[in-house]
Formats: structure tokens, C-alpha cells, sequence
């Protein structure tokens, strides 16, 4: 495991196709790394990319040349995940988190769902949990008609680098540390098929995380609504005050067992969310290629 104490360029091996950027902050995200399971396989390599605020860190390290941990000042799981998309060199990419646990079967379920879909450029898997409820459709099908009921999460998504790097980049308001603390892989993937890159759902397991979803622990928070109407404002510009509508009509049932707030302050939050991402135009698409340089 390399573990340059700065923000560097990586380049991985030859033979490496797949590389799994993983985000870590603080001490404890560096543990739950170390605890995760990061099977060595043929053809994939690790790229964690560490938030500390003692910057430079003292630098750890592990006898692996598959792992390499770059470390950074910033904070914001999107700003993480961005510094970590910046450094990556392989074919593939696949969104980790430092608390997944992956496996050879998984790992090659990604390679080998590119090699089969030669024009797929973002790809959509599952991942397996007990503590989690989420299920999943057992067709493939394309992202840009998402089946009722269905949500990507970003440890299932994967992507070829070159269709993404220097182009599309997470939407830093959103995600852990951000305005809006969840609703990135939704504006991501948004933002993907809005430039023209393909997307497809297969029903294939990628990665293993028994602990619980960001969208879990905020269920009965106020932020949900509105993120959600800020995703929502990003998605369906024309027809949201609809869908919101419809939305707050579905929470009924998980309102009258008191896991989410009312209707109406489910509506009334919604609506906080999209006067807060248009007066802070959170949309409009940045360069960030001079931030976030590609590293060829």
C-alpha cells in the first residue's frame, strides 16, 4: 500500500482495467478501510482517497501495491470523491466507500459487464446487505427510463474513465458536508446521461455494505425533503410541483406510523429546497477542469 503524503497523480499498472475509489475521513474512515475486505484480483487496483484535517498526515503503511491512499485538506464527500476521480488512470471506475467490503466475484462482475456491453459508457449494479431493505429489478435495462421505485446507490455505480474524467464531476453541493447531504450519485448520474453517455442497469452484485445507507439514518430528517426537491428540481425541471405533490401523497403511510414528517411539511420542505438551489444556482455546470485536472 503507497501512501504519498500529498495530493499526486497515480498512475496505475499497465495490466490494471479497474480501479475502486474509495473516500475516507478523518481517522475513523481510515479504520473502517482497513477493517473492509480488498480482495488482491488480477486487473484491480484501490485508490483511497483520504480527507484528514491534520494536513499532511503522518503516512501509514501497508505491504500492498494495490492500494494507494492520497491524502487531502479538503472536506465534502463530493470534493472527495472529485479528488479522487482527478487521480484515477485505469479503463474502469468503480465508486467505493470505505466501509464495503468486495470480493473477486464482484470485482470481475464489473470488468466483465463492460467487456459484454461494449457500449455501455456508466454502468448501474447492485450490492448485497442484511441490514438493508433495497430491491432490486432482475432485468437489465437503460438509465434514462428507471424503472417506479428503483434508485441507484453510489457504491453500484461504475463507469469508463475516459467517458467521465475532465467532463462530469460530482455536484459539490450535495453528498456528506454539503448543503444538500445526500442526492449526489442522483445529479451525477443525471448529469451523465444529460451529456449523451450511455447508462445501464445490470443485476449483477458488485460489493457487500451491511451498515446503513446515508438515505437511511436521514428518513425523519427535515434535509431529506429537501434535498430531494433540489434532486427533483435537477431531474424534472417542467413537471416537479407534480411529482412533489405525488411524493408527499406516499409518504402518507410512513407519516401515520411516525417515521417522516407531515404531508404538508413535507411539501413545505420541498419547496425550501428549491428556492436554496436556485438562489445558490447549484445547477449551472462549472469547469472544472483546471480544478480537477485529468491526469493522463
Amino acid at each position: 500500500m503507497r501512501t504519498p503524503d500529498s495530493r499526486q497523480a497515480h498512475r496505475c499498472n499497465d495490466s490494471t482495467l479497474l480501479q475502486v475509489l474509495i473516500c475516507a475521513y478523518g481517522p475513523d474512515g481510515l479504520e473502517r478501510v482497513k477493517k473492509s475486505a480488498h480482495p488482491q484480483t488480477d486487473g484491480v487496483e484501490y485508490l483511497v482517497s483520504w480527507q484528514t484535517e491534520e494536513y499532511p498526515p503522518a503516512t501509514v503503511i501497508y505491504e500492498r501495491n494495490d492500494l494507494t491512499i492520497v491524502t487531502t485538506g479538503t472536506k465534502g464527500l463530493s470534493v472527495n470523491r472529485n479528488t479522487a476521480l482527478s487521480l484515477a488512470s485505469a479503463p474502469l471506475i468503480l465508486i467505493g466507500d470505505d466501509d464495503a467490503d468486495y470480493s473477486e466475484d464482484g470485482l470481475r462482475n464489473v470488468m466483465e459487464g463492460f467487456k459484454e456491453n461494449p457500449d455501455a459508457d456508466i454502468i448501474a449494479f447492485r450490492y448485497e446487505s442484511t441490514s438493508s431493505a433495497k430491491s432490486y429489478p432482475s432485468h437489465s435495462f437503460s438509465l434514462s427510463k428507471l424503472p417506479k421505485g428503483y434508485y441507484i446507490s453510489s457504491i453500484e455505480i461504475a463507469f469508463r474513465r475516459e467517458a467521465v474524467q475532465g467532463k462530469i464531476w460530482f455536484n459539490e453541493h450535495f453528498g456528506i458536508g454539503a448543503t444538500f447531504p445526500s442526492g449526489e450519485e442522483d445529479i451525477f448520474i443525471t448529469d451523465c446521461l444529460q451529456r449523451g453517455l450511455n447508462g445501464i442497469y445490470l443485476p449483477r452484485t458488485v460489493t457487500r455494505h451491511d451498515g446503513v445507507t446515508t438515505t437511511g439514518k436521514s428518513l425523519a430528517l427535515a434535509s431529506r425533503a429537501r434535498t430531494k426537491g433540489a434532486v427533483f428540481l435537477r431531474r424534472h425541471p417542467h413537471d416537479w410541483p407534480l411529482r412533489m405533490i405525488v411524493n408527499a401523497a406516499r409518504e402518507l403511510p410512513m407519516w401515520r406510523k411516525g417515521l417522516v414528517p407531515s404531508p404538508l411539511s413535507f411539501c413545505r420542505e420541498w419547496l425550501k429546497g428549491v428556492r436554496i438551489a436556485g438562489d445558490n444556482k447549484v445547477f449551472p455546470t462549472p469547469d472544472y477542469s483546471d480544478k480537477y485536472p485529468s491526469h493522463e
